[in-house]
């Protein structure tokens, strides 16, 4: 005899019943709402080609994908994330689509990783990409987008930490530092250690005006106080730029009523390479790890289409969303359809019964076990279910109608039942 292993690979796991109820619930209330803000859901195979899923992401995305070999030699992979995959389509498929282009999508991706401690190999996505605007407009709309649905789902405390990818990196490196020494001072802001960053930078000939620059950057926590450090004069170098079009996103969010939700982190920085604007992690207290993030991606696209199309965007992650809820102690609303069992030793009339309760939109279950009565009650307790129904040899006769919460049976007409429901 072989013995399979029927254990599965680590990173993996099912999802049962009532776990995939709590995903629906989260996965169909962010539709709803993506829907509701003019956003209009994509589909991409699991499956791409290689050379497409790595444009433009980075090494530390390229090295976690699932690749393998086709039949006719290409490489192909397991999509890690969703935003190439929505650049290809936007650039071979919808070139003719009026700008902008509101898309999102509910879909799992795949990474490689030596730990699979905060998420699995396998992890559930729902995200939108707004595709064609560079305003401060569309990256408001992105962060109000963002709140509101974890507002709406019920989530509290919710914050959202905003940087600003190419502010951080142009003044990085505009030190001169070599990468190993760029990557500890990009640690030190991170840390936001005051002492050791002023050490480090004098130990470096950091120049004065960049010394001032990473401790008043360093020091401002909110997104609201980021205008107070836009020059007064209309200078328009690189970073003066960015702090301004952090300042303008800043009075759209305003103008929302969520500026209490958003702060200001310089130090934030995405592991994926494409972001060029505003970057931002969305998170809520006690949970140790972000529920997602996003930001705007203004030369990703034309990597794929030589066309240069501005987009912005973010995704959240379905479980860590379940897990913030229930750390909150938010409980997921049940179900509250009447589930019906019929029962008869007439199958004609047993099948007529159900079609008639499906029609009114009732949840049933047609017993096919050939259980004595006995046995089929005990089946309907432990199953969950309200009403146990034995039909006779009509639909014109009253039905024995069971009752399990109260457990009392009557006799009434199937036609009496359903207007309890139906009215």
């Amino acid at each position: 005899m072989v013995f399979i292993r029927l254990h599965i690979p680590q990173g993996t796991r099912d999802h049962l019943p009532s776990e995939v109820e709590h995903y629906r619930y989260i996965e169909d209330g962010l539709r709803e709402i993506f829907t509701l803000w003019g956003y209009q859901e994509i589909r991409s195979p699991i499956i791409e080609f290689v050379e497409v899923l790595s444009t433009g992401i980075g090494s530390d995305l390229i090295d976690s994908m699932f690749k393998f070999q086709d039949f006719d030699g290409k490489l192909v992979a397991l999509r890690p994330e969703m935003t190439a995959p929505v650049a290809r389509i936007v650039t071979t498929r919808m070139l003719s689509a009026p700008e902008p282009v509101r898309l999102f999508y509910i879909s799992n991706v795949f990474r490689y990783s030596r730990s699979y401690i905060e998420r699995g190999r396998e992890f559930w996505q729902a995200g939108v990409e707004l595709v064609g605007c560079n305003t401060p407009e569309a990256d408001g709309e992105i962060l109000a987008l963002v709140v509101f649905s974890l507002k709406k789902l019920g989530l509290k405390e919710v914050r959202v930490d905003i940087g600003h990818a190419s502010l951080f990196k142009d003044l990085v490196n505009a030190t001169g530092l070599t990468e190993r020494k760029k990557e500890s001072l990009q640690n030190l802001l991170e840390y936001r250690d005051k002492t050791r960053l002023e050490e480090f930078m004098d130990q470096n000939d950091v120049s004065s005006e960049l010394r001032e620059a990473f401790l008043e950057l360093s020091s401002c926590r909110r997104l609201d106080e980021v205008a107070s450090l836009v020059p007064d004069s209309p200078a328009r170098g690189k970073p003066e730029n960015c702090l301004r079009n952090l300042s303008e996103v800043n009075d759209v969010v305003a103008d929302y009523g969520y500026e209490n939700f958003v702060f200001f982190d310089f130090s934030l920085r995405r592991k994926i390479e494409y972001y060029t604007g505003i970057v931002f992690e969305v998170s809520v207290p006690n949970l140790g790890v972000p529920l997602g993030g996003g930001g705007r991606y203004d030369d990703f696209i034309e990597k794929f289409g030589k066309l240069r199309i501005p987009a912005t965007g973010f995704a959240f992650e379905i479980e860590r969303f379940l897990q913030a809820l229930a750390a909150q102690g938010i409980r997921i609303p049940q179900e509250e359809e009447a589930k019906v069992l019929v029962k008869s030793d007439f199958r004609k009339v047993a099948i007529k019964t159900v079609n008639l309760l499906r029609k009114a939109g009732l949840v049933v279950l047609l017993d096919i076990t050939k259980y004595s009565k006995k046995k089929a009650m005990q089946y309907a307790k432990l199953a969950g279910i309200d009403y146990l129904i034995f039909m006779g040899s009509s639909l014109e006769k009253p039905a024995t109608i069971h009752d399990l919460k109260s457990d009392i049976p009557e006799d009434v007409l199937i036609e009496t039942f359903l207007r309890r429901f139906c009215g």
